[in-house]
Parts: C-alpha cells; structure tokens; sequence
C-alpha cells in the first residue's frame, strides 16, 4: 500500500516543503505553528484524472483503520483535488468539533491557535449548516465571532466544507480543504466525489454493534432482562484488593539506650544472632572523657572532706563545713556512677535469639539517635503475619476471623490463606501519604490451621510483598458491582 507507505511524506512535503511560497509560510507559522501548504498541482488532462481518482479509490478501500484513512485523506487526495492544506474534523458527543489530522502533521497541536480558530469555524458551520453536506466560501467572512486574529493572517482563506455523515444520516466528521484561490464549480463536484469515498471508507472500517446484527424474538429479550436481574441478586462476598507485606510476629524492637552517634552495625541485616550478643555500639570518646572528669572530680571532693574532717577537731568552721563537703563528695561519686552506667551501655546487645531486621548498615553508621530510637527488630523467622493495609477508598466491613487471600509477588500463582487476627478501627498514614485500614493476618494450612514453623520458613520470607484479597460481610452482586458509583453519586450530590 505504497500510498499510505507516502502518506507521511507526502505530508511533510506539504507542510514546508520549496513549493510552498515564502509568504504563505510566514503566515501559517504566526497564525500558530501549521506548516505552510504546496502548491496545487497543475490540472492533469481529464483521462489521467480519472485514473488517479480511480486509483484514489482503490487505495482507500485497503487502508486498515480510521487513522489511516484520515492521513490519507489530508495528505493523498492533493492528487486529485488541487488543495494547499486539509484538515480532519471529528464531532464529539456534543457535536463539538477536533482536529485529528492536518497536513504535514504526524500530531496537531490542540493548543496552536490556528487549530483553535478553525475548529470555532468547523463548530460554526456544523451549528449554522447541519443539513448541507458541502459549503465553500472565504473564512475571513465568516463574523467577528468566529474570525480572529489566525484565521485573517491565514494563507488559505478560501475553503471547502464536505460533511461526512454514517448510516443513520447523522454528521460524525468533516473535510475541509483550503488554499489561496476561490474554489471553482467543477472542483466542488471532484471534493463531494472524494468526501463521499471517505465517508464510506470510514463506515466500512467501523464494526456494527452485536445486538444490531442479531434479531432476537421479544421473549428472548424478556427473558435476558429477568435474568440479569436475578443475577444481580445473587449473594456474593464483600472483597477488596489491598497490598500486603510479610513482618514479623512480636519482634523485639532495639531501641537505643541513650543519646549518642551510632558508631558501628556489629551483625549484617537478617542474620541470626543469639542472646547477649552485641548487635551494635555508640562512640564512646565523650563517655570516656566525661567517666574520667567524674572520676577526678569525686577525687577532689574525698580530699575535702578528709582534710576538713582533720580540721574540725580545733576550727570550728571547718566543722561546719563538713556537711557540704559529704553532700560534694556524694553528688560527685553519683555522676561518677552514671557516667560508668553510660560506658556501660556503649555496646548493645541482643536480648534473645532470632534474627536481626533492619534496612541499611550505612544508613546508621554517624547518624545520631534519642533515646528509644528503634534501630533494628530481633525476629522469629518461624512467626511471621500478614501486614494488610486497605486503603479508605477500598474500605469494606472487616471482622476478625475474617478470610484473606495472599498473592506473593514471589509466587503469584499460589495463593496463601489467612485469617484476620485483628484490624484497626481508625486510619492511619502509611508510606506515600495514602490513609488506610491496617489489618493483620496470620497464615494457615489447607486444613485451616495456623502453619507450622517448617513450612512457614519455607514459604514465607520476611519483607516479602504482593496483594491481598480481603473478604467481608456478604452482599447482592448489584451491590459489589456498583459500590464505587453509588459512592462517588453519594459524594457528588451531597446526600
């Protein structure tokens, strides 16, 4: 089909190619960004037309979709009818005009204000002429309303108006050819010859909806009717579809013990790690120092008392003293105590056995931390639980003992069952902003009791993701069908 093959081509020889005239381009590109149109080719002797309107034809029956045929249109039919630029024109559902092919253009820019104007003109002349397939004239007359400012600089005022209209009779498009010159009498016969090859192209392209091919007796359409109304009082389980993770069920969370600068990740992330074992230390430079200043400063206060306590026998003075400097003495031993208490707790350790949760090792490593900062989990990768967040838009009635249903990104095809342990009565942020229903589960076996520890290691990881399918109270199906526009109908009309 070398002719759709050139559609293209020939377009963009159209739009700005050396045929074109310096001036129509200057105002084609101030009137909004539309290449300028060729010239029209000389009139080629009568036979030689009707071959290329033949060929025309024939090509247009083999293009494969309404795109094609559109391009085609705007681009190939120069061959026979002597146009400088063309457009597509499609009706929306409002009988509001758009642009969907123009010459030379693989995509029309919606915002040029060419494109604009002649869509005005298009709406125009479909409000003012409905029952008129084919209209010519200047478009610079057509009323301050619809001419502005891109359509006088335009370099192609002079057009051609062919509406294209389905089976029923109704407009779906338009075909609007223009150029420089007025179009003749004999040239709007040759424009309605290919407008009404076009139509039918398009027509014949478009598929005819089932129901309009089959005829069916009255009863059957009766008895369809009642069907479907049956079935949409057939009961069915509330279900949403929420993402899940796999966590760990009671970790012990590691929170920090004091104020300080993490200095060091002693255990790799989910490694095990058994109890007493140091998981991760603070710096402890300002420890040590403050520990030794402590420890001189409860020096000095005992060398005050014991020289005092000598005094006291002969100066009655230092007597008086000697409270104060027991006070000195136990306040510098207490920050003595809990500066050792502080070094102490330098090195964090793991109060039982599991497996160590957290994110980054780099993550931590300088970063400074309050106290009761989590820093990692110690978990039993023998007792995981689903972690579902339902998102509020998606929020059904959720009761414990509730069933779900587990798809793991790491194994899509086996689903996983599971019971609602427990889920949140009020919403809460999760990552990404969203607001949602937090809802735990734990896993079960075929045989509906909780999975034991072998296979809960084997099928289940902590971390992993996927999607879950919650179940709740049960509903008509017309109910779990139309839920969302029942709902957005709610929210639109306040009531």
């Amino acid at each position: 089909m070398q002719a759709v093959k050139n559609a293209a081509t020939r377009g963009r020889a159209a739009g700005g190619g050396a045929e074109g005239g310096a001036a129509p381009r200057a105002a084609a590109t101030a009137a909004g960004g539309i290449p300028g149109g060729a010239t029209p080719p000389p009139a080629a002797p009568a036979n030689d037309r009707l071959a290329t309107l033949l060929q025309v034809e024939g090509n247009l029956r083999k293009l494969p979709d309404r795109r094609a045929v559109e391009l085609f249109a705007v681009n190939e039919l120069r061959q026979i009818l002597p146009f400088s630029q063309a457009a597509f024109i499609s009706f929306g559902p409002r009988q509001k005009a758009r642009i969907s092919a123009f010459s030379g253009l693989a995509q029309v820019d919606r915002q040029a204000p060419l494109v604009r104007a002649l869509e005005r003109l298009a709406t125009s002349l479909l409000h003012h002429h409905p029952d008129t397939d084919a209209l010519r004239g200047d478009m610079r007359q057509q009323g301050a309303e619809i001419t502005d400012a891109a359509l006088n600089e335009w370099a192609f005022p002079f057009y051609q108006w062919h509406l294209l209209r389905d089976a029923q009779g109704q407009p779906f498009a338009a075909l609007l050819f223009m150029r420089a010159e007025p179009w003749r009498d004999n040239e709007q016969v040759i424009g309605e010859r290919l407008a009404e090859a076009v139509s039918h192209a398009i027509r014949a392209l478009a598929s005819r909806p089932l129901l309009s091919r089959l005829r069916l007796p009255r009863w059957v359409v009766w008895a369809s009717a009642l069907a479907l109304l049956l079935l949409m009082l057939l009961p069915v389980p509330m279900t949403a579809i929420a993402p899940v993770e796999v966590v760990a069920d009671d970790a012990l969370p590691v929170t920090a013990p004091m104020n300080g600068v993490v200095a060091e990740i002693l255990v790799d992330p989910n490694t095990p790690v058994k109890k007493g074992q140091p998981l991760f230390r603070f710096d402890d430079t300002q420890l040590k120092a403050e520990a030794q200043v402590a420890a001189r400063r409860e020096q000095v206060a005992l060398a005050r008392l014991i020289t005092l306590r000598k005094a006291a026998f002969a100066d009655p003075q230092a007597r008086s003293r000697l409270a104060e400097a027991q006070t000195e003495l136990e306040l510098a031993r207490a920050e003595r105590e809990h500066a050792e208490k502080l070094l102490a707790r330098v090195n964090v350790k793991a109060e039982r056995d599991g497996i160590a949760v957290y994110a980054d090792r780099n993550r931590w490593i300088g970063r400074p931390v309050q106290t009761g900062e989590k820093v990692m989990e110690i978990a039993d990768p023998s007792r995981v639980v689903f972690r579902v967040d339902l998102p509020v838009s998606d929020a059904i009635a959720i009761s414990e003992g509730g069933r779900v249903r587990v798809f793991l990104d790491a194994d899509p095809l086996n689903a996983i069952d599971a019971r609602v342990r427990w889920a949140s009565f009020h919403a809460e942020e999760i990552p990404g902003g969203l607001l949602a229903f937090r809802i735990i589960a734990e896993p079960l076996g075929e045989d509906g009791k909780p999975l034991p520890p072998q296979q809960v290691r084997e099928l289940l990881r902590i971390g992993f993701r996927g999607s879950a399918q919650v179940f709740g109270e049960t509903v008509p199906l017309a109910f779990y069908l139309f839920r969302r526009p029942i709902a957005a109908t709610r929210q639109f009309l306040g009531w």
